[in-house]
């Protein structure tokens, strides 16, 4: 490779062709071309990207500033009759240049082997339908391979790409097998998942849900005063008093509490005692559990969930 001297404050990433693929020592040059430097800064932060061609042939990793575009090595050399087709991510979708790059990562070769590649020579073709403006290139495979796929780069409003349906609505993954030609669709989701009756906020992350229950109902009784009644108890025991107080008023549907307690009747020159009766109302309370507001007949309890990311 040639020797060249960044820029002050740069060092040299790589070195790219008319293809913008990164070119290295060793690699096959199949016709005329130019080669552009690309150079980041001194003290940028700085992501690896390791490359695993499954051959014995070793590709260097690539240092590349994060948050930038992501760059593809030339195709690896060619290795006995296998075909080399695409660059994949882990997940076993196609690896496309450009891509901002924000963490560390790994890119496969994908081959094709003729000696275990599909049940039968037939090629089939698959188009992408992304339902943005992006356009994918039909590619061809084998039928009976397992699909390989590309991840679109341009955004479908706030919603996030979770993969690719076939003609059925199924979502496919890398071990899915290809049957026939198909255009897939791209599945297209909201960016969080909220429960079912949960009232989404505006920052759509969090919802808003309400339980409703009935309230725990119990009789209680609730005191309001004393009704007195003067009685000559001098020879009346104390309950026998009460019985009289309570027999002479007409209480209704209350409880009555009776203490009894001793006066001078200076009228008489004696003393007597006063029974007095307590009249208790016989109410029902209503009571929510913890958390629950009474809500007019109901107890109401209002909370903000977090809703499931896609």
């Amino acid at each position: 490779m040639p020797e060249i001297t960044p820029p002050e404050g740069k060092i040299l990433v790589s070195w790219i062709n008319k293809k913008k693929e990164v070119v290295r020592k060793g690699i096959q040059l199949e016709e005329n071309d130019t080669w552009n430097p690309v150079f980041g800064p001194e003290e940028g932060e700085y992501v690896t990207v390791k490359f695993e061609t499954g051959t014995d042939e070793k590709i260097d990793d690539l240092k590349i500033l994060k948050g930038t575009e992501l760059y593809l090595p030339v195709k690896p050399n060619n290795y006995k009759d296998w075909k080399f087709l695409y660059w994949i991510d882990k997940d076993g979708y196609v690896a496309l240049a450009g891509t901002k790059v924000n963490e560390d990562m790994t890119i496969y070769a994908y081959w094709w082997k003729p000696s275990s590649g599909g049940s039968t020579e037939e090629k089939v073709t698959i188009k992408f339908d992304t339902g943005t403006k992006e356009k994918f290139e039909p590619i061809e495979l084998l039928k009976g391979s397992k699909y390989i796929f590309v991840t679109p780069t341009e955004s479908n409003g706030d919603k996030v790409f979770r993969g690719w349906l076939d003609d059925k609505g199924e979502l496919l993954t890398s071990e899915s097998i290809v049957e026939k030609s198909m255009t897939l669709k791209a599945n297209w989701k909201e960016p969080y998942t909220c429960p079912e009756n949960c009232t989404p906020n505006s920052d759509g992350k969090t919802c808003v849900q309400q339980t409703t229950v009935d309230p725990t109902k119990e009789m209680i009784c609730q005191g309001t005063e004393y009704r007195g009644y003067c009685i000559d108890t001098k020879n009346i025991s104390d309950q026998d008093c009460a019985r009289q107080c309570a027999s002479g008023y007409p209480f209704g549907d209350t409880e009555v509490d009776y203490p009894v307690a001793s006066r001078y009747l200076p009228e008489y020159d004696m003393t007597s005692s006063v029974c007095c009766a307590k009249k208790i109302d016989r109410v029902e309370r209503n009571t929510c559990p913890e958390g629950y507001e009474r809500d007019g007949e109901k107890c109401t309890k209002t909370e903000t969930i977090n809703c499931t990311a896609n």
